[in-house]
């Protein structure tokens, strides 16, 4: 039987047992407690998140709601800028001739032309996307160049191509900016600047390829993905440098392929054989002259010609400055000189009697007459000589400086075939140099 000194200490182990029995589960409680409010918490933490989340979701699809309508109204304003300079794009004769029907068919037709070639070359434009067809020209030049062309009569204008053209579709305009040699320039520089920072823009189809004036704007931009550049003529030197960036494409049934050049007219410098004015120019300047610049070198050597118009013509006519010029010719008339120039005569073959030209599609056939070689001299002369006012070549049979002289209208427009240097020069002769002295 126990003591009970042992069972004293066995109830007071008991009782520090309870005791710390006790205290644990007061621990354990007190510690639910602190979870149960930290949960409560973090409900709260998540039903306050859960209203955040659903409030941006609302204000999301809201946004995402004004977007589509942004991007609607955006798609339904979205144009294709076409920027023609008209003076020198010129549409084909056949759309000018027929007038009013020729207008609003050439206008149509590029309409047609422009969506074909952007929607080949980017995917993402709108099928609303529209085009807006904007040519500046001086109206009164254009015209003239036209008539001078052969394309238009004496009593023909543009008026009907143009009010042809305006009506096609609600957005083409064709403006006369009036006469100036820029004004057709700063109106499509506006525009294209207005057009390559404006949103709503998708592309410009830019139709101005033989003018260098634009070749700066262009470059500036030239990393763009919004330009296309339309060739009609070929591209002008600097401007063929950014062609080389910028997708390129030809109309060719609407623009015509070479400038516009005038028929067979009798400038300054041509005489009619019932002119009295004498083609020897007087011989008391000797002071004057000057010497051929060194630095030109003769042309291929070539058998002296027999004929004594070809002969004058072979010869390196100088002015006081010591720039080439060329002599006077008597040139028969207008038709005989045009139905000359349908034959596609061997220049070369019937004027220098040398032709080395393998198959030279050319017609050489039978010598031609006195007067036809004068006209022949004048029609290769229509070609501008490459070397310019500093030829020395006696076997040059191009043309050293613009018939038409400051009133070259062509030359107004920025797109005649000679250079500009080559207008307005002094065509008295003070110093003719003969093949013999040459060589």
């Amino acid at each position: 039987m126990a003591d009970i000194a042992q069972l004293d200490e066995r109830y007071r182990t008991l009782c520090t047992a309870e005791d710390n029995k006790d205290s644990l589960i007061k621990d354990l409680l007190e510690h639910l407690r602190g979870f149960g409010a930290k949960l409560q918490i973090q409900e709260q933490e998540i039903d306050n998140q859960k209203r955040l989340v659903n409030s941006f979701r609302h204000e999301n699809e809201g946004y995402k709601s004004k977007l589509d309508s942004i991007s609607r109204d955006k798609d339904r304003l979205i144009y294709i800028s076409v920027l023609v300079d008209g003076d020198c794009m010129n549409f084909e004769k056949a759309f000018v001739q027929n007038g009013k029907e020729g207008g609003h068919k050439a206008a149509r037709e590029l309409i047609q032309a422009v969506e074909g070639h952007v929607r080949m070359i980017s995917s993402d434009v709108p099928a609303s996307a529209v085009c807006k067809i904007r040519v500046y020209a001086n109206v009164d030049g254009l015209t003239k160049a036209y008539r001078e062309a052969g394309i238009l009569s004496t009593g023909q204008s543009l008026d009907g191509f143009i009010h042809g053209f305006n009506q096609a579709d609600e957005w083409c305009d064709f403006v006369d900016v009036g006469n100036g040699k820029e004004c057709s320039d700063v109106k499509l520089k506006a525009a294209f600047k207005h057009d390559i920072y404006n949103l709503h823009c998708c592309r410009v189809v830019f139709c101005a390829s033989t003018d260098n004036g634009y070749a700066h704007i262009l470059r500036q931009h030239q990393e763009s993905t919004r330009i296309s550049l339309v060739e009609g003529p070929p591209f002008a030197s600097e401007i063929k440098h950014v062609a080389a960036r910028l997708p390129t494409t030809k109309f060719q049934n609407i623009f015509m392929t070479a400038k516009l050049t005038p028929e067979a007219t009798f400038p300054q410098d041509v005489v009619s054989p019932k002119a009295s004015r004498s083609l020897t120019p007087p011989t008391n300047y000797a002071a004057a002259a000057r010497t051929i610049p060194s630095q030109s070198s003769p042309g291929p050597a070539i058998k002296e010609p027999i004929n004594p118009i070809v002969r004058a013509t072979l010869a390196v006519c100088l002015n006081a400055k010591g720039e080439r010029v060329d002599q006077l010719l008597k040139v028969s008339g207008k038709e005989s000189v045009n139905n000359l120039k349908a034959r596609k005569l061997c220049n070369r073959f019937h004027i220098l009697d040398d032709c080395s030209t393998w198959d030279c599609p050319h017609e050489h056939g039978s010598k031609l007459s006195s007067q036809e070689l004068t006209d022949l001299i004048y029609i290769a002369r229509s070609t501008p000589c490459p070397a310019g006012l500093s030829c020395a070549d006696v076997n040059c049979i191009a043309g050293h400086c613009c018939a038409f002289g400051t009133s070259c209208h062509y030359n107004q427009l920025g797109c005649c075939k000679f250079d500009k240097s080559m207008h307005g020069v002094d065509k008295f002769i003070v110093q003719t140099v003969d093949k013999r002295q040459i060589v």
